[in-house]
């Protein structure tokens, strides 16, 4: 059976020694955060991980989910930059 996201991210902080208190995310989860990769950050490390699909079956018009493995890379909370929002006046 294949291991879950989760899994896949527990075993690679275990095979870098990265403390499981360090916070860690992908390039564009810091981005929906709001915050950006500092310049000249390196990956802790970069895995693959499961993303969802959906595929529309033209025949029958009905949505099937499927999963498939796609390349990420993760920075520390120690990589990254909040963006400052500027004001509109």
């Amino acid at each position: 059976m294949a291991m879950t996201n989760k899994e896949i991210i527990m075993t690679e902080r275990i095979l870098n020694n990265i403390d499981f208190d360090l916070e860690i995310n992908t390039y564009a989860g810091w981005n929906r955060n709001g915050f950006t990769i500092n310049k000249g950050s390196k990956a802790l490390f970069t895995t693959q991980i499961w993303k969802p699909c959906k595929n529309k079956n033209k025949e029958t018009e009905q949505e099937q989910k499927r999963m498939y493995l796609v390349k990420a890379s993760y920075f520390s909370i120690n990589q990254v930059t909040k963006i400052e929002q500027s004001k509109a006046s």
